[in-house]
């Protein structure tokens, strides 16, 4: 695919997000410590900064023409893998880039195609401007959004509070918008506990995956395995539906005998779609 696309394939990790991401803006003003981009050889293009346009494009205007016509001819795809994911380069509700994310997503659900959003932003959400798009999400149910959640604040220092997002969450599920929490990074296994027993009650998907680029010891395989038990444990004592998908890198480190454990009770592969 072109790298002057506007809807892009993810690869690696990223692809167990999604099968196709929205990739206009890049840096983020976020700042987060645990950041995969502010390290290695993305740190100076991809890390933290003032979000800008990727140099291939323009202005913004560019972008939602290139967007819609690139939608158009890949409709049907996008539409059968799930839509398209708001985005990895970026926190896609940063003030420097909501208003692209806020076009590209209406017409993206106006022509059926679903809409995944993850953020660890949540000032929009009294915006009357913004409220269009949770409109049309509640109207089509194309829309789900989804908040980065790590109990750590102090990790995350120009991003809105855990605390924050979490009342976001439960509001958007309220008014029928879809909703997912990513439990990852897990900076330590209570936190990411907490933030579960927090959501369980308006959460329909969790995605929860370990720390990239730290030592192999920093996670204990044990510790591990009774964290995984803990969250199936209160799935079941809440009598929640929601949904867990395990990230390879958490896969990796347990086996089970029961070789079906990850799509068992509760859990799902990459590839469930929310939308269905």
């Amino acid at each position: 695919m072109a790298t002057n696309n506007v809807i892009k394939k993810p690869k690696g990790a990223a692809a167990e997000y999604a099968k196709h991401s929205f990739s206009a803006y890049k840096r983020c003003t976020n700042a987060c410590k645990y950041c995969y981009l502010n390290s290695g050889v993305f740190s100076k293009t991809l890390g933290t900064g003032t979000p800008e346009l990727r140099s291939c494009f323009k202005n913004e205007d560019e972008v939602v023409r290139k967007f819609e016509k690139e939608l158009k001819s890949q409709k049907e795809q996008l539409i059968a893998d799930g839509g398209i994911f708001f985005s990895f380069i970026t926190d896609p509700c940063l003030p420097e880039t909501i208003n692209l994310t806020t076009k590209c997503s209406y017409f993206a659900m106006s022509q059926g195609v679903p809409v995944t959003i993850l953020t660890k932003m949540t000032y929009w959400t009294d915006s009357l401007y913004h409220r269009h798009l949770l409109n049309i999400g509640e109207e089509t149910g194309l829309l789900c959004f989804g908040f980065t959640l790590t109990g750590h604040d102090e990790l995350e220092p120009y991003a809105d509070s855990n605390k924050a997002r979490i009342l976001a969450m439960k509001l958007l599920h309220e008014q029928g918008i879809k909703t997912f929490a990513s439990i990852e990074p897990i900076i330590d296994f209570d936190s990411s506990l907490k933030m579960i027993e927090k959501t369980i009650d308006f959460c329909d998907l969790y995605r929860i995956g370990l720390r990239s680029g730290v030592k192999a010891d920093y996670y204990d395989n044990e510790k591990l395995c009774f964290f995984i038990g803990q969250v199936e444990g209160l799935i079941e004592l809440k009598h929640s539906n929601a949904k867990v998908y395990w990230k390879e890198s958490v896969r990796e480190r347990v086996s089970f005998s029961d070789t079906d454990y990850w799509t068992s009770r509760n859990n799902v592969n990459a590839d469930y779609n929310i939308f269905q």
